[in-house]
């Protein structure tokens, strides 16, 4: 088996030499056989190897022996492991979530996290060929569309799953060949959980009575729809290009001329790879939201709230979509350095200069402004505005709130969270891309200015506000 484990690796490019690779461990034959299999390929591709097991909360005295089981097998193994404990039904009940749902979504999220900080290449998922089978006949009946019949991807973004070319049967052939021990987990004979219906009910009576053969068959049809899928994506990343672009904040704004112009499957793709990518999860919405989006665009609904807390809001021409997040985070700047704020795609810097000519000439709404350093009480932080924040812009023998200056600038309720200010201790400094306070103005005292910079991070999901 390793050598067909070694060429589904090779012919999808998912791991290459000298990788760190994160392995999700559960205990299980699978994810035993896929620590093993890339433990036998390290010395050959130079990896580096780590493994992190979740304990979910569920199965309190089991999820003990397998910690223990795999604390040992990482030990013999000299790969170092991550344990992490999470109440799953508790946090799936304040998220109004199911649990199934729940433990896959903070499963991605550490896995995530765990690569991000500790420099992960790849995330290495011990699916495998049976999973795939019965993913596509699970989507089959809730009603999917095209995409859903693809299964899960061999690699999407970090994650990859070598596995998935091979059957459980080969798998437990592996382990008995190499006396490898695993745990046995007895929910998976839960048949109210609908993954398990599905393999020890439903296949097998399919295989029994209707078609022997439906696993070669259900694959085989996820293979043609790749094929096809071929076709078609590059169809939708023209329209994509041509009719969506993204603020600063990472809203998704559509032109509505344009995408309504599309033909329905077209449309439809578009929307659905939109309405994921706010959601942030590799789940496809389902039909209903898409149709529900798919006709506020065509009938120019001012706004409607769709499920996973997205909105999509009109604003003149354009369809626009977010999902309404606070933040409280707040940056303090350092001269010299750049700092950014989560979820904006913008860069933020300063630094101190003797005033010259140049720095006399004032530009409305600029990304560079210029302010008299002994008027500046440090230290200078960025963050986004809160509501009741006031300043006195600028000229101007009043002060105002931040969202009244802003709505005397006809700039939309919608993008308003994607405004930045820069404070000292008293306060706000410059209201970013608009305008700066009043106090910190240079005047013919001034000797000393600071110049603060906001810049745009390259990336391909942004624009100007």
């Amino acid at each position: 088996m390793i050598d067909k484990f070694k060429q589904t690796i090779k012919d999808y490019n998912l791991i290459a030499p000298r990788d760190a690779v994160l392995v999700g461990l559960s205990g299980g034959p699978d994810s035993v056989a896929l620590i093993h299999l890339l433990h036998q390929l390290s010395s050959e591709l130079k990896l580096l190897l780590g493994a992190v097991y979740i304990n979910h909360g569920i199965r309190v005295e089991a999820a003990k022996i397998e910690e223990e089981f795999c604390q040992t097998l990482c030990d013999r193994l000299s790969i170092d492991l991550m344990i992490v404990r999470e109440d799953i039904p508790d946090l799936a009940h304040r998220g109004k979530k199911g649990i199934e749902e729940t433990a896959r979504d903070f499963r991605y999220g550490v896995f995530d996290r765990v690569a991000s900080e500790d420099g992960y290449d790849k995330i290495a998922v011990g699916h495998h060929a049976d999973d795939q089978v019965e993913t596509i006949l699970f989507r089959i009946l809730r009603g999917t569309g095209r995409p859903g019949l693809l299964g899960m991807p061999m690699r999407r973004d970090k994650i990859v799953r070598p596995l998935l070319n091979i059957h459980r049967r080969e798998i437990l052939q592996y382990l008995e060949e190499h006396t490898l021990e695993y745990c046995i987990d007895q929910t998976n004979q839960d048949l109210d959980i609908r993954r398990n219906f599905i393999r020890n009910q439903l296949l097998q009576s399919i295989r029994k009575h209707i078609n022997p053969g439906v696993d070669s068959a259900l694959l085989n049809l996820s293979d043609i729809m790749w094929h096809e899928e071929q076709y078609l994506e590059p169809i939708v990343d023209r329209a994509m290009k041509k009719s969506v672009s993204y603020s600063p904040g990472g809203k998704i704004e559509l032109a509505l001329e344009s995408v309504c112009s599309y033909d329905k499957w077209l449309r439809r793709r578009l929307l659905r790879r939109c309405l994921a990518a706010i959601s942030g999860t590799e789940i496809n919405p389902n039909k209903a939201v898409v149709e529900r989006l798919d006709t506020a665009c065509l009938r120019k609904y001012k706004a409607i709230s769709l499920s996973g807390k997205i909105q999509a809001v009109r604003v003149e021409n354009k369809m626009v979509l977010f999902r309404r997040e606070s933040s409280v985070e707040v940056c303090q700047l350092e001269a010299g350095k750049k700092v950014s704020l989560k979820g904006l795609c913008l860069n933020f810097s300063y630094r101190t200069s003797k005033l010259r000519q140049s720095d006399l000439k004032w530009i409305r709404q600029s990304r560079s402004v210029v302010l008299d350093a002994d008027k500046v009480e440090p230290p200078l932080v960025v963050q986004r505005f809160q509501a009741g924040d006031r300043f006195r812009p600028l000229g101007m023998t009043g002060s105002k709130t931040v969202n009244g200056y802003l709505s005397d600038r006809k700039l939309h309720k919608v993008y308003r969270d994607e405004v930045p200010v820069v404070c000292d201790r008293r306060g706000i400094v410059w209201l970013v891309g608009f305008e700066i306070a009043d106090r910190v103005k240079i005047d013919e005292r001034t000797g000393k200015v600071i110049k603060l910079e906001c810049t745009k991070k390259r990336t391909d999901q942004s624009s100007t506000v």
